[in-house]
């Protein structure tokens, strides 16, 4: 599972060590990470797998999982995108966020800020399952994040010099020299493609994270596109159930720890104490929304066994199937104990029914089928312009 991974115990942590600003930028060509990690990371990553596992059991009606992947998806865009100077409150973004999940993905919205929430709902969404974390899909990923903003050039690499400086106008960090960016993002996706695979998928994806923005590729959107892509490789490897966590709330709960964390790492070129906060937070995250959704888990409610074993045919077939399909389910049950338990599903909003009397069709209720087949078609015709 571990490939050039060390486990150390560090005698001094990084933010103990002597450190100043700026940081500059060093290079890593080719990017061969040394990697080392404290004893307690690998517990918590190993019971990151099974909490994500956990949320896979829970069975919600229609309108509570609504709730809880708005609140997901609102919280974890709203603090990404506030950091980077969008000024929508929270309950704005959630209400674009619900809106988004009811009507799907609109293509084009009144203001930036409005739109910058749309373009996150619309990435997070992406089906990546064809697609390889290579130079084309990061540039894809950043020209749809930005669409709309008329102060950016959304999807290109920059060519100037750049620093990022502090509210106060200190000089924190010195990037990438822009006529390296290219070998040196692209170096970072291969090990990414290549290596990455054999590690934990936050150990993984926190490199992934950091060294995307030390480099810094392009001139605005770095850290949306970055922690983006975080969130994105968690999706894509092996933790699916990433996008019901609020991340976001538990890994950037204090910015100025946060952004001095990024700097330690570089300047010391050590990612122990950044592996260890992340992995921390995506663990917290997953904690508690195992207690959310435990809380609205239809398989503890007083259910009898016809309709939770209806339940959960349903959701492990994820197609359309009929009373005669449902039958085949159960030995000595009536079809019209079947078909009432259906009724009472439907009702509740946790089976979805489509068609008349014999050409009646049932399915699971899964609220983000409609919203992902919109999000597939829109991305597509901002790839192929």
């Amino acid at each position: 599972m571990i490939n050039n991974l060390t486990i150390t115990d560090p005698d001094t942590p990084s933010e103990e060590r002597e450190f100043g600003y700026p940081v500059r930028h060093r290079s890593r060509y080719p990017f061969i990470p040394t990697i080392s990690v404290s004893p307690r990371v690998g517990t918590w990553n190993q019971e990151i797998f099974k909490l994500d596992a956990e949320l896979d059991r829970f069975i919600l009606t229609e309108q509570d999982y609504f709730e809880l992947i708005s609140e997901a998806f609102a919280s974890n865009i709203h603090i990404s995108t506030r950091m980077e100077g969008n000024p929508l409150p929270f309950a704005e973004v959630k209400r674009l966020t619900k809106g988004t999940f009811r009507c799907g993905i609109q293509e084009k919205m009144v203001d930036f800020p409005s739109q910058e929430i749309m373009n996150h709902i619309g990435v997070y969404l992406l089906d990546l399952s064809t697609r390889q974390f290579d130079v084309s899909l990061v540039k894809e990923i950043h020209e749809f994040l930005l669409k709309g903003d008329p102060s950016s050039s959304p999807g290109e690499f920059r060519h100037d010099f750049r620093s990022v400086y502090s509210d106060e106008g200190e000089e924190l960090f010195i990037t990438c020299p822009p006529e390296h960016i290219e070998r040196e993002m692209g170096s970072l996706l291969k090990w990414v493609r290549t290596t990455g695979p054999g590690h934990y998928p936050v150990i993984a994806g926190t490199i992934l994270f950091h060294e995307f923005e030390s480099i810094h590729p392009f001139s605005d959107g770095n850290g949306r596109c970055g922690r983006t892509l975080f969130h994105l490789y968690l999706q894509t490897h092996g933790l699916p159930n990433s996008k019901l966590c609020l991340i976001e709330q538990e890994m950037v709960s204090d910015n100025e720890k946060y952004y001095d964390l990024l700097a330690r790492t570089d300047f010391y070129q050590d990612y122990g104490d950044l592996l260890t906060s992340f992995t921390k937070s995506v663990k917290t995250s997953y904690e508690k929304a195992v207690e959310r959704y435990k809380e609205k888990d239809l398989l503890s409610k007083n259910l009898d066994e016809i309709s939770k074993r209806l339940l959960v045919k349903a959701k492990e077939l994820d197609s359309d199937f009929s009373l005669n399909d449902a039958r085949r389910w159960f030995d000595n049950t009536s079809d019209f104990r079947i078909r009432s338990r259906l009724r009472e599903l439907v009702d509740m909003g946790a089976i979805w029914e489509s068609g008349e009397t014999r050409g009646k069709r049932y399915r699971f209720a899964d609220p983000m089928r409609t919203l992902m087949d919109s999000v597939r078609r829109l991305f597509q015709v901002i790839s192929d312009r």
